[in-house]
């Protein structure tokens, strides 16, 4: 099975190339965890994959909430040990130590190792941040992810041993500060145009069920969000804002939740 978290579509992307070349099946961890369905029955000894974005340079806080409630079983009964367990990391820039750190988390929760990881580069999401890019060089960034999912899957098939992740001085760095599981998210800066009509779709796709429509207009609970900006993105009419510089700057979905 391959468990992918997605906000914006890149790791869904990832996931699908993955699931549909290795002939594996995919798992919403959004979905698992909004729904809290955390029972998973597999074969034992078949292969196990995750697929995530990294968000400052670590695991975001929702993945380390689904590994503490997952629950891995064989079809024998038995704890699920996997035949080959991996990592994919997608990130708009570096991921620094976030690999090493969810090895350790799953070793940890799961008492699974890991024994490959990579990274895919594609279209940034943090709008507080940077503007997501556009025209041509999102297109290339969007082309070169597919590409280097397809390397990937190659390596699945073959079970390689290997850490395959982009790495730098300065992601190992910032991972430093950011590699724990305490990662509160503030919702303190969400806030909507004008423009929102309370459609719901925002709460509908928040993995953490965050969001509640309350008197037509979306309200974010002070605690509990992973902070993937999916409701910024998505929001059919650009109402959703985070901070001074959202409202300026563009949106950004992968084309397989583009719709």
């Amino acid at each position: 099975m391959i468990f992918y978290f997605t906000g914006t579509g890149n790791s869904l992307a990832t996931a699908q190339v993955l699931g549909d070349e290795t002939n594996d099946t995919i798992v919403d961890i959004g979905k698992a965890y909004k729904y809290k369905q955390f029972d998973f029955t597999m074969i034992q000894g078949q292969n196990l994959g995750f697929v995530f974005p990294v968000y400052a340079w670590t695991t975001p806080p929702i993945i380390d909430a689904f590994l503490k409630k997952a629950r891995f079983t064989g079809r024998d009964g038995k704890p699920f040990m996997p035949g080959y367990c991996y990592v994919v990391l997608s990130c708009g820039a570096f991921v620094g130590n976030t690999a090493r750190f969810f090895a350790d988390e799953l070793r940890r929760t799961q008492g699974i190792n890991l024994d490959a990881s990579f990274s895919v580069k594609s279209v940034g999401n943090c709008t507080y941040l940077y503007a997501p890019a556009e025209g041509r060089k999102r297109e290339k960034l969007l082309d070169d992810a597919l590409a280097k999912s397809f390397r990937v899957a190659e390596d699945v098939k073959q079970r390689a041993a290997v850490r395959k992740e982009t790495r730098n001085p300065f992601g190992l760095i910032m991972s430093k500060f950011t590699e724990n599981e305490e990662k509160p998210r503030s919702t303190a800066e969400f806030y909507t145009l004008e423009t929102c009509i309370g459609c719901g779709r925002c709460a509908d796709n928040c993995p953490t069920n965050t969001i509640t429509i309350i008197d037509g207009r979306p309200r974010w609970a002070e605690m509990g969000c992973t902070q993937c900006l999916g409701c910024l993105h998505r929001c059919p009419f650009h109402s959703i804002q985070y901070g001074k510089k959202t409202e300026a700057r563009g949106r950004y979905v992968n084309p397989v939740l583009a719709g």
